[in-house]
């Protein structure tokens, strides 16, 4: 716990999310990643961003995959993806929105995270399906991967996602949620660009394990944690947005979707664990948040 709280005490803030001048969006034309197109386009326009349009199909999708769930897409010819991208670029969907020429990948996973660098993307928009079990481990795992290894934050669509009619993208509140590590507030500065640019309200939470709640131990750390993370905002932060800050005991996963139903959170940002560092968020809370979340869901891997 101290080393959580020297953590935050210590946390360092770079405005890296000053401008999201490249989107991309991925689909593997599954009604499931479609979904996620209105998101993709919405933040678009927002940002008045040039949105690139991806139909991505890697090895590591079906890897494990049986007869009756091998991605259809994986009998798509080059060509059928190239047309149906063009479907997607000329669509009613994507009107007022500058789309770069279609591209087709059909790679791995390394080779993607290699093409978001070199494209220069500065956010990746995919839907989940937000399965569990062994059609998790067939499908929803490609998701996991990309967040864990994008150079760039990721923001996902989960299945209990449903978007309003609004052509741009503006939270009605932002929450922001840390485990306490500098790597985890290399989210931040997004969760603050979201707030600052809808005018909505923004709350850091962070969640304690279950156990110890109600004593006088624990609540003396809940409150000495708090004033902690507190002290670890930019100043900018505290001018632009006043973010609320919650502390509170239980099921991370739990605790951050419940807040988030309270506050009524149009935009869930969190941190993410690389495939090298383990000191942001599991993947099972992680993923799990971006499984169960009723709003999209922005992470950021932690550094090598």
């Amino acid at each position: 716990m101290n080393t959580a709280l020297a953590a935050a005490d210590h946390a360092t803030y770079h405005d890296s999310s000053s401008h999201y001048a490249r989107l991309l969006f991925t689909t593997d034309f599954s009604a499931t990643s479609l979904q996620a197109l209105p998101l993709a386009a919405a933040i678009a326009r927002t940002f008045a961003s040039e949105l690139h349009l991806l139909y991505a199909l890697t090895p590591d999708a079906y890897v494990f995959a049986v007869s009756e769930f091998t991605p259809t897409g994986a009998s798509i010819t080059e060509r059928d993806a190239r047309a149906r991208l063009n479907e997607i670029k000329f669509s009613d969907e994507l009107q007022g929105v500058t789309v770069a020429a279609p591209a087709v990948f059909r790679r791995g996973l390394n080779e993607l995270s290699q093409k978001i660098a070199c494209d220069e993307i500065d956010l990746v928009v995919m839907a989940t399906h937000g399965s569990k079990g062994f059609r998790h481990l067939l499908l929803g795992s490609v998701t996991e991967d990309v967040i864990r290894t994008s150079p760039c934050p990721v923001l996902t669509m989960g299945p209990h996602v449903r978007l309003n009619s609004d052509a741009e993208f503006y939270p009605q509140h932002v929450l922001f949620a840390t485990d306490a590590t500098p790597d985890s507030f290399r989210a931040l500065p997004h969760a603050m660009f979201f707030a600052k640019k809808a005018g909505c309200g923004l709350t850091l939470v962070h969640v304690l394990p279950k156990g110890h709640e109600g004593s006088l131990e624990a609540n003396a750390f809940a409150a000495l944690l708090q004033d902690g993370l507190h002290r670890a905002l930019p100043l900018t932060a505290i001018r632009e947005c006043n973010p609320e800050i919650a502390v509170c005991f239980g099921n991370p996963v739990e605790e951050i979707l419940n807040i988030a139903r309270e506050r009524e959170s149009g935009l869930i940002v969190m941190g993410a664990r690389s495939n090298a560092n383990k000191a942001t968020f599991s993947r099972s809370v992680s993923y799990g948040v971006i499984a169960e979340a009723n709003c999209p869901v922005l992470t950021v891997r932690g550094k090598e």
